[in-house]
């Protein structure tokens, strides 16, 4: 058997960040000084749906979504998305050794705070003896700070869960998205001169902060449009106390049939709290200087 030759890297890599991004680089360069490929191994759901179904947190990108990431910045790079219950019982050990076996990977990269198998161990000193012991050898990636901060999916998810859409951009490289479909919804927005698209979003997927923003969308099949899109309750128009949270866009110089259509929305920044008015005519007013905002944030 020839000796192994390429890099590899697994994780969750939920959301596709600038951390994420770091390490992925470095499989590239890895492969590269090994005359091998790059191969990214993830996961279609979260680790914890499977492990404490409870704490699963809401995913700030679909395994779709995911993958397209990926694929898009390493083109180049063997993409492989990986079902965690058949890995459940595999020992970091034997998950390497089947690396190296397999898929000829001679150099594991792994983040700052990467654990895989489950035995999981908690130290890069415990992956380093194992490298050695399979004539492997395991690279370790800094962290990546943003703003003084470490970029991390969890943090990323507090931003985003904040409203702090700005941070989150920073952090992901990229402005968060959200997709779905247009659904029917109660159509008052048309009766004041603001209709929108409402907005199914796909399952799993972490909603910003109530409250109105200003974005981008993408109809398939339609075009693209500056939208103002508010996410919450509706106090003004709507009479239940529990009324659910919904996600409406009001999509700038659209007249096109959107309904039954996959729209997603690129944020670009929280314009201000939802908050119920005295009157529809406040409202309105309101939603009108919401509008011009957008329209200078998202030209």
């Amino acid at each position: 058997m020839s000796a192994p030759h390429n890099a590899a890297a697994v994780g969750m890599f939920d959301g596709v960040h600038r951390g994420h991004r770091d390490i992925m680089d470095t499989v590239r360069t890895e492969a590269e000084a090994l005359g091998g490929r790059p191969i990214v191994l993830t996961f279609a759901s979260h680790p914890l749906s499977e492990l404490r179904p409870a704490d699963t947190p809401r995913l700030l990108t679909t395994a779709a979504e995911k993958e397209a990431l990926i694929r898009s910045y390493m083109p180049e790079a063997d993409v492989r998305m990986l079902d965690f219950a058949s890995m459940r019982g595999v020992s970091a050990r034997d998950f390497l050794k089947r690396l190296r076996d397999e898929s000829g990977v001679g150099t594991m990269v792994m983040g700052y705070d990467n654990r895989f198998g489950c035995d999981g161990p908690r130290d890069r000193e415990a992956y380093d003896a194992l490298g050695r012991e399979l004539g492997m050898r395991v690279v370790h990636v800094a962290p990546r700070r943003v703003d003084a901060t470490t970029a991390s999916s969890s943090e990323v998810r507090r931003l985003i869960a904040a409203g702090r859409m700005d941070a989150a951009a920073a952090m992901l490289g990229r402005r968060y998205s959200m997709g779905g479909t247009v659904v029917h919804g109660r159509q008052i927005g048309r009766t004041i001169g603001f209709p929108t698209a409402n907005l199914a979003p796909d399952t799993g997927k972490l909603l910003p902060a109530n409250g109105v923003y200003a974005a981008r969308a993408v109809v398939e099949g339609a075009g693209e449009w500056p939208a103002m899109v508010n996410i919450g309750r509706r106090p003004t128009v709507e009479t239940s106390a529990d009324a659910p949270v919904s996600v409406e866009a009001h999509l700038i110089g659209a007249d096109a049939d959107m309904y039954g259509r996959r729209m997603t929305l690129y944020f670009a920044a929280r314009l201000r709290d939802e908050r119920a008015f005295a009157s529809v005519d406040e409202l309105r007013t309101q939603l009108g200087a919401d509008r011009e905002k957008t329209m200078e944030i998202c030209k």
